[in-house]
């Protein structure tokens, strides 16, 4: 009976070691990596362009009423705290306000009549400077006859604190020209 006993004891302790072997030498799942998830995060809101939501003017009221406008301003710049600030930093945040880089694709999508659409963005944390993540970005436009182009950009996000510190859109800057002026997208050039 014990010689039994101990054997049971003894698999379902092989078995828990195993198991605990196992799950710590697993590695986290890429996809999963907050860092990445979070560039993913604010691309997507960045660059699914027109949201009405991040159009400051949808925010102001139909007469000039300066209580409505202050009013406005603080539900406008709310919704940019509760959607852009948690991946942020506090200085990159109130920077970005001022600048209104974080709408900048939303509001030349609505002035020129275009859409974007995010396909899919690829983050890889950049091997030389572990602080940097490299993005590329597959994208429709749709321009305001509703023809459609497939577009690429690529960019970079510095991290500080796990947050960003920095997020610049580079590659073609010709295509991101057009993207800002409205000037007509020519992939081909």
């Amino acid at each position: 009976m014990k010689r039994n006993y101990r054997r049971k004891f003894g698999a379902a302790i092989f078995l828990v070691l195993i198991s605990l072997a196992v799950t710590g030498c697993s590695q986290p799942d890429d996809d999963q990596d907050p860092i990445k998830e979070a560039v993913k995060k604010v691309v997507e809101l960045q660059l699914n362009a027109p949201d009405e939501k991040s159009l400051f003017e949808n925010y102001l009221p139909d007469t000039f009423d300066e209580d409505e406008m202050d009013e406005g301003f603080i539900e406008f710049k709310k919704y940019l705290e509760e959607t852009y600030k948690p991946y942020l930093t506090e200085s990159t945040f109130e920077q970005y306000i001022l600048t209104n880089e974080l709408v900048a694709f939303h509001h030349s999508a609505n002035r020129f009549d275009y859409q974007l659409k995010v396909n899919h963005v690829d983050v890889e944390q950049n091997e030389v400077t572990p602080t940097n993540y490299n993005f590329t970005v597959d994208l429709d436009y749709v321009n305001k006859d509703g023809e459609e182009t497939p577009i690429k950009l690529t960019g970079v996000a510095i991290m500080r604190d796990d947050k960003i510190a920095k997020i610049s859109y580079l590659g073609e800057k010709k295509l991101i020209r057009s993207l800002i002026s409205g000037e007509p997208i020519n992939v081909n050039e």
